[in-house]
């Protein structure tokens, strides 16, 4: 699978305002500041198309990109990456919290095309509680998922793989499959995600 070019469709603070897609779908979601546009630009060979911010919490919409491809097959294919509003840190009131909450709900157990679910988390941290739980609602709504623990290139090649074994226990030992390390700078995992997409997508 080779990612070919990306262009923004648009935002919706309401899963009423979402267009319907026909294409398969990929969710990227995490606690505010985790680097998930890093990791969303990374993939899409983009310096800024997801807009990358050190304020937590900007992201306050789902933003859908619609991303052109080349499979294995050699024929070009359409997949849309929608960038979920991030959640934890962001100093925000209860009921902003609360909207976007409804928000991601909406989209997770609604969208029809969406085929995957991508969670990032920052590898130099222990699993967050409210990840954890990401996790076990995502897996009972029987979603295809991945744990992406971005930030590698601040560890030790082998620092980072003693996190990912602890990650995998604190996350109820998900398999190596599901948890992959992941840098924007170095671009480390990023082929083991990229096969993850054409995998996900191929089983929709």
């Amino acid at each position: 699978m080779k990612i070919i070019n990306s262009k923004f469709i648009t935002s919706a603070s309401k899963f009423s305002q979402l267009p319907r897609m026909n294409f398969p779908e990929i969710a990227f979601m995490g606690r505010s500041n985790v680097g998930k546009s890093s990791l969303i630009n990374t993939l899409l060979q983009r310096k800024n198309l997801a807009q990358i911010s050190k304020k937590p919490g900007k992201t306050r919409t789902i933003n859908l990109f619609n991303v052109e491809y080349i499979n294995s097959g050699k024929k070009r294919n359409n997949l849309v990456f929608a960038d979920l509003p991030g959640y934890g840190y962001a100093k925000v009131s209860d009921k902003m919290q609360l909207n976007w909450k409804r928000l991601i709900e909406n989209y997770l157990q609604k969208r029809e095309n969406l085929c995957g679910i991508v969670i990032i988390i920052d590898i130099r941290h222990s699993a967050d509680k409210k990840d954890i739980q990401a996790v076990k609602w995502i897996r009972e709504f029987q979603k295809y998922f991945i744990i992406v623990a971005t930030k590698s290139d601040k560890l030790s090649r082998a620092k980072a793989n003693d996190k990912l074994n602890l990650l995998n226990k604190e996350f109820n030992f998900l398999g190596k499959e599901h948890l992959i390390g992941f840098s924007a700078k170095n671009f480390y995992g990023k082929d083991k995600i990229i096969k993850w997409l054409e995998t996900t997508i191929n089983n929709y």
